[in-house]
């Protein structure tokens, strides 16, 4: 059995729950090289398939076919365990909303027919777009994390449009949400993609499928990925819980009570108008009715959005 690093559920340590990116190796303990038919299904899974698997490294044949080609690639035992060890310094629960949402806006920009945008760190460039208000705090958290990685095994394994896309599995990690794999080797943009990309703050349930379905995403993923609005201040239960609260919400619809001023603030207008489409509000009825459910398509969807236009290395 070959070993498989993956990001964890997480552990509860002094009763703190810790984000924790795992290894699994093989009875002997020694991670078993991948044979080239299962690095071709991992490569053609990026484009394909979303539910990405990210293999420890082999021996030097692997390695050496991996830099010969184009791909999403692998990190050693000793570069995931420095990466946790940057996570964990500088990203605690209380980040976590921030930077989940840092990782939608960076895939934002994602045009299928244009083939350019998507994880690639371009944020960095765009901070100051209205849509990114409030992202500079996040953007600092993969500063600091790349800071971290000076002088460790990790350093120049992985791209800041990886830290990205690593961080925010991790922040719904250590939140109690669902494992999440995620391949590294993307390539950093040297300016900022295209603007005008991100649904509008008004924008109606067909508006965002529309928007969504540019980007190369269904209606369901578009559903489950709002999902993670559960993180955050916008009044979806605790606000660095990861659960399905989010969905049973939207059904309960509580800013449609006018006597209760408070419950008018929960959620945002875009959040409102889902559940009044008969395409979406059966699947935010299964994820209202199914945590695991709704964990279960979360990671699938996530690996998917954070491999959305990447340039691989």
């Amino acid at each position: 059995m070959q070993c498989v690093q993956r990001h964890a559920q997480p552990a509860q340590a002094a009763g703190r729950p810790q984000g924790r990116l795992a290894v699994r190796c093989s009875a002997s303990g020694s991670p078993a090289p991948p044979s080239e038919p299962s690095r071709r299904r991992l490569l053609a899974s990026v484009a394909a398939a979303p539910a990405l698997q990210l293999l420890l490294a082999g021996g030097p044949g692997v390695q050496a076919a991996a830099a010969a080609e184009p791909g999403p690639r692998t990190l050693a035992p000793e570069q995931a365990a420095a990466v946790e060890a940057a996570f964990a310094a500088v990203l605690p629960k209380s980040k976590a909303p921030v930077i989940v949402r840092l990782v939608f806006h960076d895939a934002g920009s994602y045009n299928a027919a244009a083939g350019d945008g998507g994880v690639n760190a371009s944020i960095q460039y765009e901070l100051d777009r209205p849509d990114n208000f409030g992202l500079k705090r996040g953007w600092s958290v993969i500063e600091a994390a790349a800071k971290k990685l000076r002088g460790t095994a990790a350093e120049g394994a992985i791209s800041k449009a990886d830290l990205i896309a690593l961080a925010g599995a991790y922040a719904v990690g250590i939140t109690g949400g669902p494992a999440i794999e995620v391949p590294v080797g993307r390539r950093d943009a040297t300016g900022p993609d295209p603007d005008g990309r991100m649904p509008a703050l008004d924008a109606s349930a067909e508006q965002q499928i529309a928007n969504f379905a540019a980007k190369g995403l269904t209606a369901q993923e578009l559903v489950v990925l709002s999902g993670s609005h559960t993180l955050g201040s916008k009044g979806y239960g605790d606000p660095v819980t990861f659960d399905n609260t989010y969905f049973k919400t939207l059904l309960a619809a509580p800013w449609t009570d006018k006597s209760n001023e408070m419950a008018q603030h929960t959620g945002i207008p875009t959040d409102h108008v889902l559940a009044d489409n008969p395409e979406l509000r059966p699947h935010i009825q299964r994820y209202a009715d199914s945590q695991q459910a709704f964990f279960a398509d979360f990671a699938a969807a996530y690996a998917k959005m954070a491999s959305l236009g990447a340039r691989w290395a």
